[in-house]
């Protein structure tokens, strides 16, 4: 197993201070000197670290003065892991919604059907605009197979995470998750859910999602518009 940079610890480590409210908006981060020495690295193990940080909108640094915790976090996405929408925005601050478009069990599109291997089976639609403190942020439709979850299309998924639901209340054990990310134009429909004008840019992904088993469990294509960016923790092997 490849060993995780010493950077990125630390970069995860201050994540989770400014997170957990033990580096508080707006405060200083101890000097490049004193982390290199707390993390026992040298100071551009520390400022990759910070440079990351940064990029992320989650900390300011200003020439002569130092590091501070940005006064009101970068609104980004956080991907590396398998995650809900709301498990990937790097804010706990922030207040993430739904507003369900449409909800129901119905037999899904030849192509859909085909990358969940249903065959003909059925599958439960969710297509819902996604709020981030109220602000329309994404809009998702997702398809999850009726055997996978059944009874999905009664239960109330205003405010809460699918994947949170599929774990808690269906007992799925979630595997690992092929997502392609590109770029668009928001088309009229698109536009009008998400409270826009039309041909707006936006990041459109899909993804297949699979159980420990390998068996799709989730397919789903999400636009999100450019306001809320993804961070991504790439390796070399």
């Amino acid at each position: 197993m490849a060993r995780i940079p010493m950077y990125r610890m630390i970069e995860e480590d201050l994540l989770g201070q400014i997170e957990r409210g033990d580096l508080p908006r707006s405060s200083q981060l101890p000097s490049e000197n004193a982390l290199a020495e707390q993390y026992g690295v040298s100071r551009m193990t520390v400022r990759q670290a910070l440079d990351r940080l940064e990029a992320a909108r989650l900390v300011v640094r200003q020439q002569g003065s130092g590091s501070f915790v940005a006064g009101t976090p970068g609104l980004v996405r956080r991907i590396g892991r398998l995650r809900s929408f709301s498990e990937e925005l790097a804010n706990d601050d922030v207040v993430v919604t739904s507003r369900v478009l449409v909800q129901r069990t119905e037999t899904p599109p030849p192509e859909v059907a085909e990358r969940l291997g249903t065959d003909g089976r059925q599958a439960t639609r969710l297509r819902r605009v996604r709020l981030v403190d109220g602000v329309p942020a994404a809009l998702q439709d997702a398809w999850v197979p009726a055997a996978v979850a059944p009874g999905l299309e009664h239960v109330d998924l205003g405010d809460g995470s699918l994947y949170g639901v599929l774990r808690g209340r269906f007992g799925v054990e979630f595997g690992w998750a092929e997502q392609l990310v590109r770029a668009s134009l928001l088309d009229a429909d698109t536009a009008a859910a998400l409270g826009v004008a039309p041909g707006g840019p936006a990041l459109e992904t899909e993804r297949l999602t699979h159980a420990v088993g390998n068996e799709p469990i989730e397919f789903v294509r999400s636009w999100t518009r450019a306001q809320f960016p993804l961070v991504m923790q790439l390796q070399t092997n």
